[in-house]
């Protein structure tokens, strides 16, 4: 392989270094840009359901070395989002010992003592603002990342039309910010699949140290990375078949040329099983290299009761007790998540263990129409035939191989559920972008700057909603027929709630929320309707079903009934016209009426 490097030039050095420079300003002006715009549109949120949960889990984690809190996913995004927590002078009453004891045999009780924590003993507002900057940068590293993965295979051109495909995308912008572990995770994979392409093109020290460290933290940001060893040893398979040779520089005058497919297979191997032992290690330091979820705690987690585990995970469970092979709160977090992965999901007005046709939708409505368009314009417009050879099986293997598993996996919850295959998407298109400009038909170079200022014009348009974005394929449906949970109400819009309350001069609403913030730490006043979370974690005295209200505030995810089983309360309100809707998300009605 003949690879340029990063910033090559024919120029002077001084042109260069000037290029570079340029080159670095445009890079971090959209990276503030991505940056500025997820803040300032989060700002405007509540905080979406499960982040009150993972904060809690991370500051625990940190604070007290405790991981009986939310051991379904791993620690690292919620141990970064809780780090700066540390410099608050934050109120932990609520978090005693004896508080997160009961947690073991009442999981509702994290929920209840994240609500507590945060709403009643803390500002919410401060804490959340401090814990969404980790995500922030983890978001910034990724676009990062896309620019120059796309630089290397496509050249500068296609590198920056990457990063604007990453930065403008709703989708991104929306989950960036939030304390959970699906921006996390879908860094860690790219990065690590970026690093593991590059030590294939050529096995250095450099090369290969990133990829096991970005493999080793995708091992503790969450389950889904049992994926990632299987799509590289496809892509070490293709590596060893091909004609060229592994070139592997370990010093810097030693290079050794392997090229026979047997010979090639043993390093890749090798490398492959050092991942999974520099993962190992790091799992265990993650926990504190101790086998109990928390310090003098005999008592094994119970997470797996609510589960039954198939009879494969069973023996694993009793190795792993007898002989504490991994992290007790780790294996029962991966347990869980195996064996609870069919979960009621809901698409175009129907309801099931799980469609098969989900992602395909999820993917058509949500990805923004520019992009879409650009993806097919692919099929006959490509990149550099000859850079393809060297880079197209690194881009599609993935997003072909994890999305084929989301689909059999039938976890039909949210888009965000397949985010990490669109950064390879978004490499892909930057190579399509330079191509397409490098045209001599006007009429090709014309498009990509239409489809650019299309995709631009859309996300300013949908701003703060992008949680609740929908492609303009959505014609004259509510969107919550299509879709509905975390593609589009994840309890995020309170303070819109708020907002209009006091435009209308309401001061009390009946209230179906579909999240687990406080309403009244927003100073709504609500009677809470049957699918109100916040109404058991929050404990509202029994006088406020005396009260009555004009309007009634309901989620889209309880508007369509998706969690009632097995009749919904508020059928009869989707043959209703809202008075108003609020963020996409939540719509309001007149209860005299």
């Amino acid at each position: 392989m003949n690879f340029k490097g990063t910033f090559a030039d024919t120029g002077s050095s001084r042109t260069q270094a000037g290029h570079v420079r340029h080159s670095g300003i445009i890079v971090g002006s959209l990276l503030l840009l991505f940056i500025g715009l997820a803040l300032s549109a989060v700002e405007q949120k509540s905080p979406t359901l499960d982040e009150s949960f993972h904060l809690l889990a991370g500051y625990s984690h940190l604070k007290w070395r405790d991981f009986r809190i939310n051991p379904e996913h791993p620690p690292l995004a919620k141990l970064m989002a809780a780090l700066p927590l540390l410099l608050l002078d934050t109120n932990d009453a609520p978090l005693s010992r004896e508080e997160r004891d009961e947690v073991e045999t009442n999981v509702e009780h994290g929920w209840r003592l994240a609500n507590r924590w945060l709403f009643s003993s803390n500002d919410a507002e401060t804490i959340f603002r401090y814990a969404r900057l980790p995500m922030l940068l983890v978001g910034a590293l990724l676009g990062l990342l896309v620019f120059v993965w796309a630089n290397e295979l496509y050249g500068l051109t296609a590198a920056f039309a990457a990063l604007t495909f990453y930065v403008f995308d709703p989708n991104m912008l929306a989950y960036a910010p939030l304390v959970h572990t699906d921006l996390t995770f879908t860094m860690t994979f790219f990065g690590g699949t970026f690093f593991f392409w590059r030590t294939l093109r050529e096995l250095t020290w450099l090369n290969v140290l990133l990829t096991l460290a970005f493999f080793s933290a995708a091992a503790i940001t969450k389950f889904s990375f049992v994926t990632v060893p299987l799509i590289w040893a496809i892509l070490a398979m293709v590596r060893i078949v091909a004609a060229e040779p592994l070139h592997c520089r370990l010093t810097a005058r030693t290079t050794v040329t392997v090229t026979g497919k047997w010979a090639k297979a043993g390093w890749l191997t090798a490398l492959l099983l050092v991942a999974l032992l520099c993962a190992y290690c790091i799992i265990w330091a993650a926990y504190g290299f101790r086998y109990e979820a928390a310090s003098g705690e005999p008592i094994p987690l119970s997470i797996t009761d609510a589960v039954t585990p198939s009879r494969w995970l069973i023996p694993l469970i009793q190795l792993n007790q007898s002989y504490h092979l991994l992290p007790e709160a780790w294996l029962s977090g991966l347990v869980y998540v195996l064996s609870a992965s069919n979960r009621t999901a809901y698409l175009l007005g129907e309801t099931s263990d799980g469609f098969w046709l989900f992602f395909p939708i999820a993917i058509a409505v949500k990805t923004p129409l520019p992009t879409l368009l650009l993806l097919l314009g692919s099929l006959v417009v490509t990149p550099d035939q000859q850079k393809i050879a060297t880079g197209n099986q690194f881009l599609w293997m993935p997003v072909s191989v994890f999305l084929s598993l989301a689909i059999y996996s039938r976890t039909d919850i949210g888009l965000r559920h397949i985010l990490p295959t669109y950064p390879f998407l978004f490499v892909w298109l930057g190579g399509v972008s330079a191509a397409l400009l490098r045209s001599p038909s006007i009429a090709k170079r014309c498009a990509v700057c239409v489809l650019g200022l299309w995709l631009v014009g859309s996300c300013v348009a949908n701003y703060p909603d992008y949680l609740a974005y929908f492609n303009e394929t959505l014609g004259d449906r509510e969107r919550h027929a299509i879709l509905v949970d975390s593609n589009l109400d994840w309890g995020q819009d309170l303070k819109g709630l708020k907002r209009w309350m006091v435009d209308q001069k309401v001061e009390r609403i009946e209230l179906a929320y579909f999240g687990t913030a406080d309403p009244a730490y927003y100073g709504i006043d609500a009677i809470y309707k049957p699918g109100t979370w916040s109404a058991v974690l929050s404990k509202p005295p029994d006088s406020t079903r005396l009260r009555t209200a004009t309007y009634i505030a309901i989620s889209a995810t309880h508007l369509v009934g998706l969690y009632f089983a097995p009749q919904n309360p508020y059928a009869s309100f989707l043959r209703k016209k809202p008075v108003a809707a609020i963020g996409h998300s939540i719509f309001i009605y007149r209860t005299d009426r």
